[in-house]
């Protein structure tokens, strides 16, 4: 029989594989376009690539949500994630982020940790 973990006796979601999961949700206009394609082969890569490849720096990604536009998600490993910022003064992970994917797309974003999300938050 399979177990589940309790947080102060209610049941609760644990970490997977070891992982300590942070969910960040990423928005900005044009963050997420897509790559441009020709004959199969990208011609030039589109902002959501640039992003992946920014929080790479920061953080191990776990798992990528479905591309949109202007926003997606990722889910990154707290326990890889750098969370520090230029010259150390800052320990937002959020802050950090959001730094390097506003350098690395050129786009004003907004990064959100939403990994205490409760029932009806996205409704």
């Amino acid at each position: 029989m399979a177990e589940i973990q309790r947080v102060h006796g209610s049941p609760a979601a644990g970490g997977f594989y070891g992982y300590q999961p942070v969910i960040l949700k990423i928005a900005g206009t044009n963050v997420g376009t897509a790559d441009t394609l020709s004959g199969g082969k990208i011609t030039a890569e589109g902002n959501f690539g640039k992003a992946l490849r920014a929080i790479q720096q920061r953080a191990s990604i776990v798992f990528v949500g479905t591309r949109a536009n202007n926003q997606f998600v990722v889910m990154v490993d707290g326990a890889s994630a750098n969370p520090y910022n230029t010259a150390n003064t800052d320990t937002s992970l959020t802050v950090a982020i959001d730094t390097l994917v506003t350098a690395a797309t050129g786009v004003s974003t907004t990064v959100t940790d939403i990994s205490g999300l409760e029932a009806g938050d996205l409704a």
